[in-house]
């Protein structure tokens, strides 16, 4: 655990820049972009509404650069194996510090910029204090596990094109957006099938409870819709991706150190 540790905060003292370049440019788009624009653009009717439609493309695109720092966190590694040939620490144990370190500061970012947010809109809603924290809390959680998937499943693809890059060279980058469209798509249809929900759709746990505890919308009809969800699929999907990330370790391991 000391090791894990030890990795966490070499990963920090190497990344934080990107951290805090990313809280500070988000603070500028949320803020101070949407103040200016409001006094040259009527876009929306009051401030507020503009600063809120901002914050939310702060947080689509910090998805994006979280994923950039983490793949800039892996090349560099990549570049000078070095420092994980002459590591006693595993490679799939500093792998997951990479993925743990991204994960966390985008959760930092995720809840500041989900929290002004739900600030600049707070008029609008009839909430307590409790409610927000509730809504917050469900959003970052959602997001976060999403983002997790996200950075498993761009592992398991990094190390499938350094293998083929091996083999073709360049080409193996169409190769591979190829390959990730044609298994994205092919696992939406798995998840659309009658056999993926005979099998896997049982252990329904119901969230429409938690709807009443949100919060409500002033001058519109707002409803929360989260549905349920069923313990064998949430059971097999982190089986799956854990698997996934044992093999994308492995087989990065192998396709770096040959």
């Amino acid at each position: 655990m000391k090791s894990f540790t030890g990795l966490l905060k070499k990963e920090w003292v190497l990344y934080r820049s990107w951290f805090l370049v990313g809280i500070f440019m988000g603070l500028m788009l949320s803020w101070i972009v949407p103040y200016i624009l409001h006094q040259y653009v009527d876009l929306f009717a009051h401030e507020h509404q503009l600063a809120f439609a901002f914050t939310i493309l702060v947080l689509f695109l910090g998805g994006f650069y979280s994923v950039l720092q983490f793949l800039a966190s892996m090349r560099l590694d990549i570049k000078a194996k070095e420092s994980w040939l002459h590591s006693t620490s595993s490679i799939t144990k500093l792998i997951g510090a990479k993925l743990v370190c991204s994960l966390v500061g985008y959760v930092l970012f995720n809840t500041l910029f989900t929290s002004i947010a739900i600030f600049n809109i707070k008029e609008e809603l009839i909430a307590s204090a409790g409610q927000i924290l509730s809504i917050l809390v469900i959003i970052v959680i959602i997001l976060t596990i999403l983002q997790l998937m996200l950075f498993i499943i761009l592992l398991f693809f990094l190390a499938f094109y350094l293998q083929l890059k091996r083999i073709i060279g360049r080409f193996s980058i169409v190769l591979t957006m190829f390959a990730f469209y044609v298994t994205t798509a092919g696992w939406a249809r798995v998840t659309e099938s009658q056999l993926y929900r005979t099998i896997f759709l049982h252990g329904e746990v119901s969230l429409q409870n938690i709807e009443h505890y949100l919060p409500k919308a002033k001058e519109m009809t707002m409803e929360w819709m989260l549905g349920s969800i069923y313990i064998v699929e949430e059971v097999a999907i982190t089986l799956l991706l854990l698997l996934l990330f044992l093999a994308a370790s492995k087989w990065l391991e192998r396709v770096v150190l040959r």
